[in-house]
Formats: structure tokens, C-alpha cells, sequence
């Protein structure tokens, strides 16, 4: 059976509340008989890790009926919800969204919003609909899909973290990762698969770049390296707010972005969190060191990691079928309008090719032309900072593990 998640918020009025009470209510009564399993947030019971249930429901969902009152627009937690959805799609997944404009909320007001992106869907619109009509125009959209074979990339990246801490049988240790990682209040789970499972579902939402290693300092002695080694890789991106860079994912089109960093691995670790670690995802850096002849030096230089992303001497060649490869280019101290005319050339070279642009604080405008077809992601202050003394201090974990001959 095919699975419906329906995700909502509160509303301040009573008569709003009713009308939404009334469409989940009608819904939850009649997906079930065109062959959809309903998850709610009425179905927790007391003492669930809601937020890890939550995240579990949106990883593996086939389809999501999103109610929008004018009080939701204002919901944090909506939002992350909208855009985690979103950011599965962005990956490619069959997920269906169907978004509802409950009473009083029209697309305008939606278009407005922090979840804006909701309005590229075809929304249902309640106006003066009941609250059956509302589900007779969802059933329509959904239909009878039955069982949806789609692998969810999240699905993927939760279950191997909860892989790599297979080893890891005891639930205090686990308990105890969990805090380090800023699990909010004192969940505990009857066994350690659902304690990793808690662990692994964290990581759908940013984690505090500075507690990834005293966490992974808690599980590492229960490791083998190579799964301390994939453990590490996998959390490290996690500080990076997954929702701000899904729209890294190129769909059917080119990315170019902009990124206020100045490390590549930086850039490589938004790819990672974007793409859910996914192996098809990767990336080439490219230094633009300054020379004589530099307009020709930066093209041969970026040719070259062109080839190397191909996995072949020819760069005419087209990537394996479902790989996504992107181009990060380091400037260096190159003028940014030099690198705008280097982009635009790329792009036009390579159709396939997606581009990264380390910017660090420089204007991005500063890119000529080139700025108007690109994607800025913004840093916080001291970030990327905060990311190479956590990089140091997994590394030096890893030594450590090493030197014990743990792993060998």
C-alpha cells in the first residue's frame, strides 16, 4: 500500500481549525479505500520522538497532501516540512505534493511566503468548497497509485548511517550520541536499531557543525575504521541546512551557483548534503592560478576537470547515465568578471556541466552577465570556520583510532 503523508499546523481561530479538522478528517476516512496508508500527526502516540517519526514519514512517503491555512505561513515547522518534500522531488523522486489553499488563503498570499515554492504546484484551492469537495479534488490528483516503487535518496542516507553504526549495541552509548548530536528531550527506545534509527534521522535536519565530533567520539571505539571512516563522511555535511541548498539539484537544467566560501570542500560538502551523499553526485575543483596567459591557462585548466569528472580523455564524451557532475572553481584572486566570461563559456561548451563558484564576501555581481542566471547560497558568519576545526578534530579522532590498531 501506497503512503500518504499529510502535513498541517495550527490555527488560531476556532472556525479556521474546524475547517481544517474537517478536511484531514474527511481525508484520513477515504484514502485508505483508493489504496493510500494516512500518516498524521494525530497517529503519535505519547512518548514518541516525534521528530524522528515526522522525518521518517517524509523520507518514505509516495505522496503528501500539504494543508495551508494563513496562520501556517507563519509555522516554522511547516516550512521545514514543505521544503524538505520539495527537496526530495528536487532529487528526482516520484513523490506526489499536493498542496490545499485552505479557506481564506489565496495563491497570491502563498506566492508571498516563506514556502513560495509550494505555488509552482497546481494547488487546490477551497474558496467556498466543503471540506468534502476539497478531498474529492485531492482524490482526483492522487488517484489510485497502489504501491510506488521509489527508493527515497533520504531513505538511503538515513539507512546508511544507521549502517554504519551497526556495530554500536548498546542503546546507552547510542543515547548518548544522540545527545551530543542535540536530540531535544529524553527519548528512549526498547532496542539500538531504534535508537540508530532516531540517530540516523537527525541528520535530516542541520546539526551544530561542533558536535559532530564529541559525537563521534561517543561510537567510534565500537567502529571498524571503514565504517568510522563512512560514519564521518556522512556527518560532516550536516551542518549545512539541507532545505537552503536543494535548489543545488539541477532537474532537467544547469545549476550555477554562487557560494560565500572560500574552501572547496565546502562547496563539495553542500553538493554531498544537497544530493543526500548520493554516489551519482560529483564534483572536480578547479584552482584559477593566474599566469600569462590566463584566459587560455583557466579554460585548459577546467577542460582537464572536465575529463576527470567524464572518467575520460574525452571531453566530448557525455556523463554515465543518472550522474550529476559539478565543476567548483576556486578564482584565486581572479577578477570575478573574468570568471563570469570563463562560466559562460563552460556552459555553453558543456551542457551537461553544473558550476560552483567560490565567491567568499565578494559581490556576486560582480560576475557580469553571468550573475543573472546564477544561484547565491550565503554563509553564516565564522561557518566555514567552525567546519575545518571540526574537519581537524574528526581527523584527529580518526588517528587516534588508528594508532589503537582498531579496524586493521
Amino acid at each position: 500500500m501506497a503512503i500518504t503523508f499529510i502535513s498541517h499546523s495550527s490555527a488560531k481561530t476556532e472556525e479556521d481549525q474546524a475547517n481544517a479538522d474537517s478536511v484531514r478528517t474527511e481525508l484520513m476516512k477515504r484514502l485508505p479505500d483508493f489504496g493510500w496508508e494516512v500518516r498524521v500527526d494525530d497517529h503519535l502516540t505519547p512518548g514518541m520522538a516525534w521528530r524522528s517519526v515526522l522525518y521518517t514519514w517524509m523520507a518514505d512517503c509516495d505522496a503528501a497532501v500539504v494543508l495551508v491555512n494563513r496562520d501556517g505561513l507563519e509555522s516554522s515547522w511547516l516550512k521545514r516540512e514543505v521544503n524538505i518534500l520539495l527537496w526530495r522531488q528536487s532529487m528526482g523522486s516520484r513523490l506526489v505534493i499536493v498542496p490545499v489553499l485552505l479557506s481564506g488563503l489565496s495563491p497570491r498570499e502563498l506566492r508571498r511566503s516563506e514556502i513560495s515554492h509550494l505555488a509552482d504546484l497546481q494547488c487546490v484551492v477551497q474558496d467556498d468548497m466543503t471540506g468534502e469537495d476539497v478531498v474529492d479534488r485531492i482524490l482526483r490528483r492522487l488517484g489510485r497509485l497502489g504501491t510506488c516503487a521509489d527508493t527515497s535518496a533520504m531513505r538511503s542516507m538515513t539507512a546508511k548511517i544507521e549502517h554504519c553504526l551497526d556495530g554500536v549495541t548498546d542503546r546507552f552509548t547510542l543515547r548518548s550520541m544522540a545527545h551530543e548530536l542535540g536530540a531535544e528531550g529524553d527519548w528512549r527506545f526498547p532496542t539500538a536499531e531504534e535508537e540508530r534509527r532516531h540517530i540516523a534521522h537527525q541528520c535530516l535536519a542541520p546539526v551544530p557543525v561542533l558536535k559532530v565530533p564529541s559525537a563521534v567520539n561517543e561510537v567510534e571505539f565500537f567502529l571498524a575504521l571503514d565504517r568510522l571512516d563512512k560514519l564521518i563522511s556522512l556527518l560532516l555535511p550536516t551542518w549545512i541546512d539541507p532545505v537552503a541548498v536543494r535548489l543545488l539539484l539541477p532537474g532537467d537544467g544547469q545549476v550555477v551557483a554562487t557560494l560565500a566560501g572560500r574552501r572547496t570542500d565546502t562547496a563539495k560538502q553542500h553538493i554531498q548534503r544537497a544530493s543526500c551523499a548520493s554516489g551519482r553526485y560529483r564534483a572536480e575543483a578547479v584552482s584559477l592560478v593566474a599566469g600569462e596567459a590566463q584566459e587560455a591557462e583557466h579554460m585548459e585548466a577546467c577542460r582537464a576537470a572536465v575529463r576527470a569528472l567524464l572518467w575520460s580523455d574525452d571531453e566530448n564524451d557525455l556523463p554515465l547515465e543518472g550522474h550529476v557532475l559539478f565543476l567548483v572553481i576556486d578564482p584565486s584572486g581572479t577578477d570575478l568578471g573574468a570568471v563570469g566570461k570563463l562560466v559562460h563559456a563552460l556552459l555553453e561548451r558543456f551542457s551537461w556541466l553544473n558550476i560552483v563558484i567560490l565567491t567568499d564576501q565578494a559581490d556576486p555581481l560582480s560576475l557580469g552577465p553571468q550573475a543573472a542566471r546564477t544561484l547565491h547560497i550565503p554563509l553564516q558568519p565564522g561557518a566555514e570556520r567552525q567546519a575545518v576545526r571540526a574537519d581537524k578534530a574528526l581527523s584527529d579522532i580518526r588517528a587516534q583510532h588508528t594508532g589503537r590498531g582498531k579496524g586493521q
